[in-house]
């Protein structure tokens, strides 16, 4: 077959006709019931007549702005096809009120763009799901493929990572853009100068660097990873890059600036420290460490 352009159109159509949730459930029922495709879809319609399903009575826990888009599971392993692999349902911010009105005055169609394009990666990918370029270009952002390709090489050279499938097959796993925006403030970078290189406001580049500060605080107290994030709603995996930055940092030519950001957004004072972890143990019923 040649390969030209009608080709790959209908072969990323084929693509993305698998991530819906009529396939998932079709899927579910071929491999348990051990069923042909036939009497799988005639399965599911008698499931939505029965239980009068629609996509209006599915919407009612989504925020304004938001939208459930389904990709590929993060367990699955790469080179594994696209067919055989196990799709999840996701919700994605695809407009953030007033800061995606900032950035997209400031920085225009481009900016805002880029900014989605790490947004929804991060939300899909802490929710234990992988999206595709094709997810992205066809379902979200309604853009072309060059035009996207485009945006992530902007973001691979300036070594921020864009967790989609491709870049974790490609090259694994990286540092999320908030890590990154945090340790461009650790090299002293101007806080302007951060925003407009991640397409983010001032006040979110503000709540990640608070949010760092935290993960400090309570690693200082001596809670693990694991007990930071349950403690401050993050995802363990980014608790996890918040104290690998502080470790990298954590020596005499970053101690002052380092010292100035914990002491300037964290949230607790420190020689309330021990009184904070007291409490935080209680509350939560985490196991108490010795020193």
């Amino acid at each position: 077959m040649i390969n030209n352009y009608n080709n790959q159109k209908k072969q990323a159509e084929q693509r993305l006709n698998l991530k819906t949730l009529d396939n998932i459930f079709i899927k579910s029922v071929e491999d348990g019931a051990n069923c042909s495709n036939f009497e799988a879809q005639a399965i599911l319609s008698l499931v939505k007549k029965i239980y009068q399903l629609d996509e209006a009575r599915t919407e009612h826990n989504l925020k304004p702005g938001q939208m459930k888009v389904i990709g590929v599971s993060s367990h699955e392993p790469c080179g594994k096809p696209l067919s055989k692999c196990k799709m999840q349902e996701c919700i994605v911010t695809i407009y953030n009120g007033k800061d995606d009105d900032y950035i997209r005055a400031t920085q225009g169609i481009e900016g805002i763009r880029r900014a989605i394009i790490l947004r929804v990666t991060s939300q899909a990918y802490e929710q234990g799901v992988l999206l595709t370029h094709e997810d992205l270009a066809h379902h979200i952002l309604h853009c072309g493929r060059r035009t996207l390709n485009r945006d992530t090489a902007y973001f691979k050279e300036r070594n921020i990572y864009v967790p989609t499938r491709g870049q974790k097959c490609d090259i694994g796993p990286g540092v999320s853009h908030k890590v990154k925006a945090v340790e461009l403030l650790l090299q002293r970078k101007n806080e302007y100068e951060i925003a407009r290189l991640l397409y983010h406001t001032i006040e979110s580049i503000e709540r990640y660097t608070q949010t760092f500060a935290r993960v400090v605080f309570l690693h200082r107290q001596g809670l693990d990873p694991i007990e930071i994030a349950f403690t401050i709603h993050i995802s363990h995996r980014l608790a996890a890059q918040y104290l690998e930055l502080y470790n990298k940092y954590n020596n005499k030519r970053f101690s002052d600036i380092l010292e100035e950001i914990i002491n300037k957004h964290s949230c607790f004072e420190s020689d309330k420290g021990k009184t904070v972890k007291k409490n935080f143990l209680t509350i939560y019923q985490l196991p108490r460490r010795k020193h």
